[in-house]
């Protein structure tokens, strides 16, 4: 036991020293922040580029539709915005003036050309034309006028007076989904999948990246040759365990560290938005009770020591740590398969996809945290979840430890498979 200790001491001691460990914890909260605040400011900015007052919109349609586009986009009747110009043609003569047009566009004399025809009218249908590199998104402001202005001309068409069209025609849908649990909690939808989406790529960065650390180490330490010496006071099974538990307990620390700063930006996002000038609100986080931290806990330690004994099974087997990154991949692609489906699970997180995922003890350290944190999951699910993921780990555990004791120790010759299946089943 002391032997354990002192090698998990060191493995942790010695990771959370490094520069590297210091640079990454602080670097998480830094990244989680620029994806929280980031697309948000970007978009402003870009919608503050398109100057939709500068369009030309070339009204062919008869029916004033043009200038109405304009007086929209500009605020409505008392807005303050200035209008773009509309000039209104013949529909006989509209595609000699498009043409001709096209190379004061080209020419960059004006940015752009919003064209409405007779099938705007029918099928509301109209052309848009910008130079190229411009950006899209005034395309959604002009689409977003235009159908405004159909709707309330189809409402005056009808026989519905001005006032009421435009008061119809003005009308925008908002739905908040709200989701009620087993115990009659409120919580908002969106929230549920942020939070689990959120959970879910935490714990899978953590175990790749942690999992990954436990390869290189394993690689190093048999390249460099100083696993000869320390098996020689060791037992390979302590060895692989002490070096397993301590990278995890840095795992833990900087998962934590992460998830705090995680749930503060959430908490304080309107404030956040504020001070830059967007408009934002703060996010309210499910309840947490402790049997959900536990659970999400047991999922990361297992996948977590799941994943790292097939990293330091391939670690010990490859020659170099060069042939250990090539080696890997098998091990990735058996995580990387839950987020391929992630969307998939957000969608429905009962439907078959999830749930068979979820109960596949490679993809359940990603997956079952994710259903947790969108729907109620059935016990008997959770239950045989957490019992295959634990029986996999053990066995995996066991298999890496055998194959590990004997190919530290080889070199110069990369074991077959054979050789390999030969160690796992060897007795101790």
């Amino acid at each position: 036991m002391d032997k354990l200790l002192a090698i998990i001491g060191r493995e942790f001691s010695e990771r959370v020293r490094s520069r590297w460990f210091i640079l990454t914890t602080l670097f998480g909260p830094l990244l989680l922040a620029a994806l929280l605040i980031g697309p948000p400011w970007l978009a402003m900015r870009s919608r503050a580029d398109v100057d939709v007052a500068k369009v030309l919109i070339v009204d062919a349609t008869g029916t004033a539709l043009g200038s109405a586009v304009a007086v929209d986009l500009a605020g409505g009747v008392l807005g303050t915005a200035t209008p773009p110009r509309v000039l209104e043609v013949n529909a006989a003569v509209l595609a000699a003036t498009t043409d001709s047009l096209r190379g004061r566009l080209l020419a960059k004399a004006i940015p752009g050309l919003f064209i409405l025809s007779r099938e705007t009218i029918d099928d509301g249908q109209a052309e848009l034309l910008l130079p190229y590199g411009s950006a899209l998104g005034v395309s959604e402001r002009l689409a977003a006028s235009l159908e405004r202005q159909l709707r309330q001309a189809r409402l005056v068409a009808i026989g519905v007076a001005a006032p009421d069209a435009a008061y119809v025609a003005q009308l925008r849908i908002k739905v908040r989904t709200t989701q009620l649990g087993s115990d009659g909690q409120e919580a908002s939808a969106r929230v549920n999948m942020l939070v689990g989406f959120s959970v879910a790529m935490l714990l899978y960065v953590a175990i790749v990246l942690y999992g990954q650390i436990v390869l290189r180490s394993v690689a190093e330490e048999k390249q460099s040759r100083v696993a000869e010496v320390v098996l020689a006071s060791v037992p390979a099974r302590v060895l692989l365990s002490g070096k397993i538990v301590g990278i995890g307990g840095v795992a833990m620390l900087q998962l934590g560290i992460w998830t705090s700063a995680l749930a503060t930006l959430l908490v304080n996002r309107g404030r956040i938005f504020a001070m830059l000038g967007l408009s934002g609100t703060s996010v309210a986080l499910p309840p947490v009770h402790l049997s959900d931290v536990l659970l999400l806990g047991a999922y990361f330690v297992l996948g977590y020591v799941l994943y790292a004994s097939l990293f330091a099974l391939v670690g010990s087997i490859a020659s170099s740590e060069q042939e250990a990154q090539q080696a890997q991949t098998p091990v990735l692609m058996l995580l990387v398969s839950s987020i391929a489906l992630l969307q998939t699970a957000l969608q429905d997180p009962n439907g078959t996809v999830a749930t068979t995922l979820s109960m596949i003890p490679f993809s359940a350290p990603i997956m079952m945290p994710l259903r947790l944190g969108l729907a109620d999951v059935p016990t008997r699910q959770i239950v045989v979840s957490v019992g295959g993921l634990l029986l996999t780990t053990v066995a995996c555990l066991l298999a890496a430890g055998r194959v590990y004791r004997t190919a530290l120790l080889m070199y110069g010759k990369r074991p077959t498979l054979a050789e390999i299946a030969r160690w796992m089943w060897a007795a101790d």
